[in-house]
């Protein structure tokens, strides 16, 4: 039994991971490069070889996952994706809205003849992501499905989105030796906002775990404190406050704090404007999984997570409209990453006036616009436009849907399992090497970190 990592092993985006049983080639997640353009480059490689995979294992819906899936139905893969329905249901939005993205970064380029390729190309299309839906199969979690005569497999819930999910395999080889591995994806905490803490690991004898925030901790002050004391430095200055967020999880998160904070009176009762077509779609989504067991009771009791202020718009003149609409406001867009999306206008028609603040609510990896903000620069290049960064920086470093090393270490030590190795992945390399010294020095557990590219075959690990 072989795995190959060919992604989001010394990084934390374009998570893929190889799985060979004998003559059956598997995958789990297939996800979209994101940052740097060096890695963005990665996703036009071909996969060699997609027609020979039997299926796909998905553990959740965000795009640094799925988002290539579209690409490797149009390579030649034809076999099942099996997801959580959550996962289902968001990867329709996700997928498509990333089409729809690539779509309109090929026009704009030909448009402006700034592509090297003539003419430029989008990465995939909707007909591709119609495709690739196609192939989806939902189970339920904790529910083990046989694959095939070797393989089987079972989702348990991760905590990080909804539909998140921690994947075990039980594997068989010629001899009928059963190996069990868990995948990991990305494992949520016990302080998320609105979802409910992941379930406890299962037994297994491989554990292949993200390290996202292997060197870094959270803070423990509520996020709700530090986001209100943000919003109040803006708003009581009559300024706009752009919140650039991820469309699926993140910006839930950020509208029933924002409703806590009003109703609460702790900020003013100012508009509140979702302006990302796709947040919307998500909120309808979040809305149809109100009762699931993967949503805290206590959230549940409240009865909605909406603040009485808050509306969505969709067109494009409503956009534009808003860039023009003078504060005190707030304002939710995507991409959090502030890599496209409607944000990306928000912040150049704000910017440039300190009356202004951007609070960033997420993860943002180097090379990113929102890591240049976070990094201090005073100018900031978009759509080839040099802007002056005079509007307030926030960052609410609280927030995150990924465990950091202290939530997992206690995750494993509380799950009391006992692997034969411990791989890591999906972490810048600093983060891995870090997160594998205290997991070998805390628990005791022989941990390597995966490079990009590397194999291990688990026949020779004992």
């Amino acid at each position: 039994m072989n795995l190959r990592f060919s992604g989001a092993a010394g990084s934390v985006t374009g998570s893929k991971t190889v799985i060979e049983v004998d003559k059956e080639k598997y995958l789990v997640d297939y996800g979209l490069y994101q940052g740097a353009s060096e890695d963005r480059s990665r996703n036009w490689a071909s996969f060699h070889g997609a027609s020979e995979i039997s299926a796909v294992f998905l553990t959740h819906a965000h795009i640094d996952h799925s988002g290539l899936l579209p690409r490797l139905w149009k390579d030649g893969f034809r076999g099942k994706i099996y997801s959580t329905r959550e996962t289902f249901n968001l990867c329709r939005i996700l997928l498509a809205d990333s089409a729809m993205i690539h779509d309109e970064d090929a026009r704009h380029a030909n448009e402006k003849q700034y592509s090297r390729h003539k003419p430029a190309l989008p990465l995939y299309t909707s007909y591709e992501v119609e495709n690739v839906l196609s192939l989806f199969e939902t189970v339920d979690f904790e529910k083990e499905i046989r694959i095939s005569e070797k393989v089987s497999i079972t989702f348990f819930w991760a905590g990080h989105i909804l539909g998140s999910s921690f994947i075990r395999l039980r594997c068989h080889d010629e001899q009928d030796n059963e190996k069990t591995l868990v995948f990991s994806g990305d494992i949520g905490h016990k302080r998320n906002i609105l979802l409910k803490e992941p379930s406890l690991l299962c037994q297994m004898d491989y554990l292949i775990l993200e390290s996202t925030y292997g060197k870094k901790l959270h803070s423990r002050i509520p996020a709700k404190e530090v986001l209100g004391m943000y919003l109040n430095t803006i708003l009581k200055r009559s300024g706009v406050a752009i919140i650039p967020s991820f469309s699926v999880g993140r910006t839930q998160d950020i509208i029933y704090l924002i409703r806590e904070l009003i109703d609460e009176k702790q900020i003013p009762e100012v508009p509140v404007v979702l302006d990302s077509p796709l947040s919307k779609k998500a909120n309808a989504v979040f809305n149809e999984c109100f009762c699931a067991d993967q949503i805290k009771d206590d959230i549940i009791k409240d009865g909605t997570i909406y603040p009485v202020t808050m509306q969505e718009i969709e067109s494009v003149k409503e956009s534009k409209q808003l860039s023009e609409t003078q504060g005190p406001m707030i304002i939710i867009s995507a991409s959090g990453m502030i890599e496209g999306g409607r944000v990306i206008n928000h912040i150049k028609s704000r910017i440039e006036d300190k009356n202004n603040g951007i609070i960033l609510v997420g993860y943002q990896p180097e090379g990113t616009k929102g890591r240049i903000l976070l990094d201090g620069e005073k100018i900031l290049r978009l759509h080839k436009e040099e802007l002056r960064v005079n509007a307030s920086i926030f960052n609410v470093n609280t927030l995150s849907a990924h465990g950091d090393y202290l939530d997992l270490i206690s995750w494993i030590r509380d799950s009391k399992i006992n692997p034969k190795l411990i791989i890591l992945n999906h972490g810048e390399p600093e983060d891995s090497r870090h997160f594998k010294d205290l997991i070998e020095s805390q628990l005791g557990f022989k941990t390597t970190v995966a490079s990009f590219g590397e194999e291990f075959n688990l026949d020779h690990i004992y």
